[in-house]
């Protein structure tokens, strides 16, 4: 009920900040207008673009296996939203919609429009009642590249009857690291509906960058004196401006792409930013650096690719403070040096090998993190961590059986 009353408000704040419009936020409703007349629909859902990277790496041999089928793609985010739609002029059997909030009435409407007659879900996101809802209606769900962070696994065994009741409506699972398969297991996946593949984003291939604003944005920032910040949280911005500030002593022609992880922190970044000293130019106003600006704070969602592609080194940020990480195979497919703090749970695995292999540099001070920098600046050192982190995330040939693995699991299940 508090959810409901809250609703409103949550509504307000996401038309004015551009999250929403009023026809995106209908759709979480469940009143979308689109519907689907072939009985035989594989309901897709992608929280983000991130996870929806992934999924495009399914959605070619899913269109070959399931050849009656349509698809139904939805994701959280309107901008993610845009690119479904984008991709959807391109196979008239694919279908996109924003999801569904998890509300009972909500899932019966959408539900009713959709009628899915089988559930993947990529990476990270579990709806307790989506599942429930699916098990009533006894459509099968699959987890696909599924992760189960610490912090989400501590969050479920606060209700462990509960848990088991939602995750043992998953009839199979593909986590996409060892920690992950034990977390879906203690939670109530049964250990013949999961095995262990590996991660997809092993298989993500960068694509070109043809953002008009791409030639601008490099000519007047380097991009072998540029770091990229990625995904930085409350706690991190300072780090990262002192050591930029540090760097600089070294080489005073550095620039710094910061980019937040939320853009709504925009105006607190701005704040640090001014009290450093730095001259700067923020995206979200329509404005592109000029020769003279130290930063340019990248406060907008969805352009991840120009940023990573326009900076010879990133930080990947989340791993100063305890969040546990973001992705370090989105930059290193852009063909960026990779620096990390220590705090990368989410990703403990990927993160050991590539420090285990000279293939990104861990660094927690802005000591550290601008000698990491300076270090990176030399070509030969820089060339010889990009080959190192792409043979450790991306070199093998597992690709055409993975996928041939969760499309015969799916098949299956149909």
């Amino acid at each position: 009920m508090l959810a409901w009353l809250v609703l409103p408000f949550v509504f307000v704040h996401r038309f004015f900040s551009g999250r929403d419009t009023a026809a995106t936020f209908l759709a979480r409703l469940g009143y979308s207008k689109e519907k689907c007349t072939n009985p035989r629909l594989i309901w897709l859902h992608a929280a983000s673009l991130g996870e929806f990277n992934t999924l495009e790496l399914l959605l070619p041999v899913f269109s070959r296996k399931f050849q009656n089928y349509d698809f139904l793609v939805t994701v959280s985010n309107r901008l993610t939203f845009e690119k479904v739609k984008r991709l959807r002029l391109r196979s008239p059997s694919l279908h996109a919609d924003i999801a569904p909030l998890d509300f009972n009435c909500v899932l019966n409407r959408f539900f009713k429009r959709w009628k899915p007659t089988c559930l993947i879900t990529i990476e990270n996101e579990v709806y307790p009642n989506r599942n429930l809802k699916c098990s009533e209606e006894n459509i099968p769900i699959v987890f696909v590249n599924a992760r189960m962070s610490a912090k989400s696994f501590s969050s479920w065994q606060k209700d462990e009857t509960f848990a088991r009741k939602v995750f043992q409506c998953i009839d199979f699972c593909f986590p996409q690291d060892q920690s992950s398969a034990v977390r879906f297991s203690e939670l109530g996946v049964a250990p013949d509906r999961i095995k262990l593949l590996g991660n997809l984003k092993r298989f993500q291939e960068s694509t070109e960058i043809t953002h008009p604003d791409v030639d601008k944005l490099r000519s007047v920032f380097d991009p072998l004196f540029t770091l990229c910040a990625a995904s930085t949280h409350k706690g991190e911005d300072q780090i990262i401006l002192d050591a930029f500030r540090t760097a600089r002593k070294t080489q005073p022609n550095l620039k710094l792409i910061l980019v937040p992880r939320h853009p709504r922190r925009s105006h607190e970044i701005r704040g640090l930013v001014d009290q450093a000293g730095f001259s700067c130019a923020v995206r979200s106003q329509d404005t592109l650096p000029k020769a003279s600006d130290d930063i340019y704070l990248a406060d907008t969602m969805g352009e991840m690719p120009l940023w990573y592609s326009s900076a010879a080194t990133t930080f990947v940020a989340g791993s100063l403070v305890p969040v546990g990480g973001h992705t370090p195979f989105e930059p290193a497919v852009y063909g960026s040096a990779i620096i990390h703090g220590s705090q990368y749970s989410n990703f403990k695995a990927i993160y050991e090998q590539l420090v285990c292999n000279n293939g990104s540099i861990q660094a927690d001070t802005a000591d550290e993190i601008a000698t990491a920098w300076i270090k990176l600046l030399d070509e030969n050192s820089r060339n010889t961590q990009i080959a190192a982190s792409k043979k450790s995330l991306f070199k093998n040939g597992a690709k055409g059986k993975m996928l041939d693995e969760i499309t015969f699991k799916v098949a299956s299940l149909l």
